[in-house]
């Protein structure tokens, strides 16, 4: 679930920098920016661990600027934290051509045997990378040559590359899985990485389109017409509520979403109080169907990253019981319904409602607008295994039963999946972890056995 932006025309390291830190959210490990300028026919990468403004400061940008660059923002993954894996890639032969990625390519074993004296760390950008390199050369067009990779890969993928022989270059899997957006000047994961800015959005790159951009103008080809599979991850969680994807905003699906959880709702409660911060909009609207009063019953240390994408478990225990804290005013004697966005590994639940019941809370209620999350992904989100899934451990008639006496609540009640689709409003969505129907051939991945990952999760 990383971020990528790709801008042209004029100065642009710092408009990157900026694009960068407002998808921060998206990727906490490393970032990294990658420019070309014209005049001096030279390319400059910059690329860290760590966020983005300790990464970056005024000078390095001064020293990489140029006239057309990209740059990412990288979701931290088990097993892989590694500088190497920083992205943007570059390579100089057989041309020059660098690139960075939103996805991830579920036949990366076979890619990599095919390219392995070529590659040079874990990230599944460099396949598509030295892949695009050598088809351009062979090609010398760059839509017969995406086209031809896309027919190669597996996965999902949205892409930002730079050639001084070739352009500005833009691309998505043939089911869109990934987010991407294009503006005037370039191109981005999310809609408020453009806002910030001031880049108009034109629209939403197209299941297995291409658009090159150059001297002669911007041209687009949709070259895989396949039945488009967007993330629904996306609206429930990992987007900002400020972004739109796919014409929808995800501020209004997550109240929408929250509407749909009310609807099931059989019981009563004196407070509605959402799990800062991906779950305030859901509990809104939760709060405004059922007629429960909205409060704040945490506050938390802005200065704690997400726990769900931190590369280790103990680091999102640690960082759980530092990341919030009750306002006992609110909850004490209280019927609290308290709102989430989803349980994956059951991780941060459990102390959030022993958080509250210390606190003085007289029952608390989980619901979830996200249904149960029973099947991996293998297409960029951190749970390749079924079993780190909590909604595993349970058949599907027990869950909300099994899972509340688990984490100490009093109920548990999750989303429908009909619930989910009314509230995106959007045809053609990716939701594989919900009901296992994957967009693509995954079955050798879940045949495998053991716990080492196959690629890398980007």
């Amino acid at each position: 679930m990383c971020g990528i932006i790709g801008l042209r025309n004029g100065a642009i390291s710092n408009r990157i920098y900026t694009g960068l830190y407002a998808m921060q959210h998206r990727g906490q490990d490393s970032a990294g920016i990658l420019t070309y300028n014209r005049e001096y026919d030279v390319f400059s990468l910059y690329k860290r661990k760590g966020l983005v403004f300790e990464i970056f400061d005024e000078n390095v940008l001064k020293d990489i600027d140029g006239d057309v660059g990209i740059g990412q923002v990288r979701y931290p993954t088990v097993g892989s934290n590694f500088e190497a894996d920083a992205q943007p890639f570059l390579v100089d032969k057989p041309l020059r051509l660098g690139m960075a990625h939103n996805g991830n390519i579920a036949n990366y074993i076979e890619m990599r045997n095919k390219l392995n004296e070529k590659i040079t760390s874990e990230c599944d950008v460099e396949i598509i990378l030295h892949l695009l390199a050598e088809e351009l050369k062979k090609e010398k067009d760059v839509f017969n040559a995406v086209e031809n990779i896309m027919k190669e890969l597996n996965g999902s993928y949205s892409v930002v590359a730079i050639s001084p022989e070739y352009g500005f270059i833009v691309f998505r899997d043939p089911h869109a899985i990934r987010p991407l957006v294009l503006s005037e000047n370039g191109a981005a994961s999310e809609t408020v990485a453009l806002d910030m800015i001031n880049e108009r959005v034109i629209r939403d790159v197209k299941p297995g389109e291409c658009v090159v951009v150059n001297d002669g103008g911007m041209e687009s080809k949709q070259l895989v017409k396949k039945e488009p599979k967007h993330c629904m991850f996306e609206w429930v969680y990992f987007s900002r509520p400020d972004s739109t994807i796919e014409n929808r905003s995800v501020y209004e699906v997550r109240v929408a979403l929250g509407r749909e959880l009310a609807k099931i709702w059989d019981k009563d409660a004196d407070v509605v109080i959402p799990v800062p911060d991906t779950s305030r909009a859901a509990a809104i609207g939760f709060s405004e169907e059922t007629g429960i009063p909205y409060r704040e019953g945490f506050i938390k240390n802005r200065y704690v990253g997400r726990t769900f994408i931190m590369p280790k478990q103990t680091k999102r225990i640690d960082a759980v019981r530092i990341k919030l804290n009750p306002i006992i005013r609110e909850v004490k004697n209280k019927r609290i319904a308290l709102i989430d966005d989803s349980i994956v590994r059951g991780t941060t639940c459990g102390n959030l409602i022993k958080l509250l019941k210390n606190a003085g809370a007289k029952e608390v209620h989980f619901l979830v607008s996200c249904p149960p999350i029973r099947f991996p992904c293998f297409y960029g989100i951190d749970m390749t295994r079924k079993k780190e899934l909590i909604a595993q451990k349970f058949k599907p008639d027990e869950l909300e039963e099994k899972l509340a006496k688990m984490i100490g609540a009093d109920s548990v009640t999750y989303q429908t999946i009909e619930g989910l689709k009314r509230a995106i409003g959007v045809k053609g969505l990716c939701a594989a972890c919900l009901d296992g129907n994957y967009p693509t051939d995954v079955s050798s991945l879940l045949k495998r056995k053991g716990e080492k990952r196959p690629y890398e999760v980007m």
